[in-house]
């Protein structure tokens, strides 16, 4: 039967624990407690790897969390990040525990999204692009953009992008305009009526180029 060898604590709260030969594992000092885990008590090697997987289900955990402290974050993110250290049911285990506690709602991420300072100057395709790229869930993009009003956001665009093309001729200032409207997320309707309105209110003259 394995036998443990060596308990080393080491910083953050946790211990390499070494059964045997193998190579050691990282594992948090509540488990190591909870599962009297010391030099030579015997395990099983059934009950070795449920311990070794409550414990690494438990730093994933510990992970998450110093994660979202630093930034708010999708489902998909989250995991994204949690990959790099851990399994894929530690992860899953991670992420639906943030989940249940509430520190996980990608319904709330893209309303703040789409409200926030990021969403300036885009339109609802573009933000609901973006959204997806998070890995936020098609109903909940839509939900978010619905409340975006595509029409102030794509006339404070314009207006911005046509003191810097007041140097261009026509009708390459027009184009250039519209173009820029349609790349960040308006539609056609909107993008000319924005551009229109912009280009009346922001007329011809010299200015630098912002290409």
């Amino acid at each position: 039967m394995p036998v443990i060898v060596e308990v080393q604590v080491k910083k953050n709260g946790v211990a390499a624990v070494t059964i045997d030969s193998d190579d050691p594992v990282v594992l948090p000092l509540e488990t190591v407690v909870l599962h009297h885990l010391r030099e030579g008590v015997h395990f099983p090697p059934d009950q070795w790897s449920e311990v070794q997987s409550e414990g690494r289900k438990l730093l994933a955990i510990r992970k998450a969390l110093e994660l979202l402290s630093r930034k708010h974050r999708t489902e998909r993110e989250l995991g994204t990040a949690l990959a790099r250290s851990f399994l894929p049911d530690e992860v899953e285990h991670a992420v639906e525990r943030m989940r249940s506690l509430g520190y996980l709602d990608d319904r709330a991420w893209a309303k703040n999204y789409v409200s926030g300072p990021r969403a300036t100057g885009r339109g609802r395709a573009l933000l609901k692009h973006e959204l997806n790229q998070r890995g936020v869930a098609d109903e909940f993009a839509q939900a978010a953009i619905a409340e975006h009003d595509d029409r102030a956001a794509a006339l404070e665009a314009a207006r911005k992008r046509a003191r810097s093309l007041r140097s261009v001729e026509e009708p390459k200032r027009t184009r250039r305009l519209y173009d820029f409207l349609r790349r960040r997320g308006f539609s056609d309707s909107v993008a000319r009526e924005a551009m229109q309105a912009a280009l009346a209110d922001v007329p011809e003259g010299d200015a630098e180029d912002d290409r």
